[in-house]
C-alpha cells in the first residue's frame, strides 16, 4: 500500500478512535456508612477525587453522630444530660440541632431529636423489637420533649436537661450528608452525578449518562418486593427524601408496629400516612436536610395537615400515600411523577389536588 494511503488510513483510525474522547463516564462507589447503604456517582474529569473525598466526609459527619462511636457527639450529649453541663459540639452536629430545633417549633412538636428513649424502648428494626408497657412508656415519655434540649450558639454548645435523655439525629444525618456531599462535587466542578445515601436520602445533578434527568423510583409502600414502584420521579438539580411504614417494622396481634414515632404521643405515628417523598429544588439552602426532616414531620402530622404545612415552604414539595391509597400531592408534583402505579389515585378536591 502506497505511503500516502497508510498516513490517511492511520489519520482515520486516531478519529475514530477519538470520536468518543469528550463523552465521560460515570464513576460509582458503594459503601455502608451512617447506617445505610450508600452510592455516590459522578462525571466530569475530577470524578473520582470528588468521590474519594466525599466517603471520608461522610466517614467523618458518620463519627459525630453515632450512638455506636464513644466519643460522638450525641453519646457525649447523652453522657451529661441533667447534670447542667454544656457540651461543646462539632460545628456540623450544632448546626443539624439547630434546624432541627427549628422545625421542632414549627411543627409544634410533631418532629424532635430528643425521641430516643422512645426509640431505644421500642426498639424496632432490632432483634429485641417490642410493644412496651404503659408504665414502660410513661417513664421513656418523661424523658423526651425538643424544649428539654438548650442550644448555645455563642459556644457552639449544647445541653440536655433531663437524666435520661439523649437525642437521635437519625432523621436528619443523611440529608445533611446529601448536603455537604453535594458542596464538593461543586468543588471538583462535578455538574452530573447522583448522591445516593439508602435510597431514602439523595440529590440529583444535572443528567444521567443517557442525557435525560435521573429516574428516581419510588417504592410501593405495601409490596414486599423492594424493587415494585408506586411510580418514577424524574430528577435534575434536585433533592429528595422518602420515608414509610415499610421501612423498618414488626407485627404483633395482627397490628404494624413502624420506626416513625409520633414524639406527642410515644407511639409509632398514626397519622394514616403510609409514605411520604419531599423534593427540594436546587435553591432551597440545605435542602437535602430540610427534605430529611420534613419526610418525618409530615409523616407524624397526616397527608392532610402534611400537605398543608407543605404549602407553606418555598422551593418545596411532596406526595403523602394514605391507607386508602390516594396520593395527596404538593406543587407540581402531581404532574411530574410518572409510571404511577394503578394502586393509586391522587386525592382531589373540587377537581384539584391540593
Amino acid at each position: 500500500m502506497p505511503v500516502k494511503k497508510i498516513v490517511v488510513c492511520m489519520l482515520l483510525l486516531v478519529l475514530c478512535l477519538c470520536a468518543g474522547c469528550g463523552e465521560q463516564s460515570d464513576v460509582k462507589k458503594s459503601d455502608i456508612v451512617l447506617d445505610t447503604a450508600v452510592t455516590l456517582t459522578a462525571r466530569g474529569e475530577d470524578a473520582q477525587a470528588a468521590i474519594d473525598e466525599s466517603m471520608a466526609r461522610l466517614r467523618n459527619i458518620d463519627n459525630m453522630v453515632n450512638p455506636n462511636v464513644p466519643a460522638s457527639d450525641v453519646n457525649k450529649l447523652a453522657q451529661n444530660a441533667g447534670t447542667g453541663k454544656w457540651v461543646a459540639l462539632q460545628p456540623e452536629t450544632f448546626k443539624m440541632l439547630v434546624v432541627a430545633q427549628d422545625y421542632a417549633r414549627k411543627t409544634n412538636g410533631a418532629f424532635d431529636v430528643t425521641t430516643k428513649p422512645l426509640v431505644d424502648l421500642w426498639g424496632i428494626g432490632t432483634d429485641h423489637a417490642k410493644v412496651p408497657t404503659p408504665a414502660e412508656l410513661s417513664e421513656a415519655q418523661k424523658k423526651v420533649g425538643w424544649q428539654k434540649l438548650e442550644l448555645d450558639e455563642g459556644t457552639q454548645s449544647a445541653r440536655l436537661l433531663q437524666k435520661g435523655m439523649g437525642v437521635d439525629l437519625g432523621g436528619v444525618a443523611k440529608g445533611f450528608a446529601v448536603d455537604e456531599v453535594r458542596k464538593i462535587y461543586a468543588r471538583y466542578g462535578i455538574k452530573d452525578g447522583l448522591i445516593n445515601l439508602g435510597a431514602s436520602s439523595m440529590y440529583a445533578l444535572g443528567v444521567n449518562q443517557e442525557g435525560t434527568a435521573w429516574r428516581i423510583g419510588l417504592r410501593h409502600p405495601r409490596k414486599e418486593d423492594a424493587q415494585e414502584k408506586m411510580a418514577i420521579l424524574p430528577l435534575t438539580n434536585e433533592a429528595l427524601s422518602t420515608s414509610g411504614d415499610y421501612e423498618r417494622f414488626f407485627e404483633a396481634g395482627g397490628i404494624r408496629y413502624h420506626h416513625i414515632i409520633d414524639p406527642r404521643t410515644g407511639w409509632p405515628a398514626k397519622s394514616g400516612a403510609m409514605s411520604v417523598t419531599i423534593v427540594a429544588a436546587d435553591t432551597v439552602e440545605d435542602g437535602g436536610m430540610l427534605t430529611d426532616i420534613l419526610t418525618t414531620a409530615v409523616f407524624v402530622l397526616g397527608p392532610e395537615q402534611g400537605a398543608r404545612f407543605l404549602r407553606g415552604q418555598d422551593g418545596i414539595e411532596g406526595a403523602v400515600t394514605d391507607g386508602r391509597y390516594q396520593l395527596w400531592t404538593t406543587g407540581d408534583l402531581a404532574k411530574e411523577l410518572v409510571d404511577v402505579s394503578p394502586d393509586f389515585h391522587f386525592w382531589q378536591e373540587s377537581g384539584e389536588g391540593l
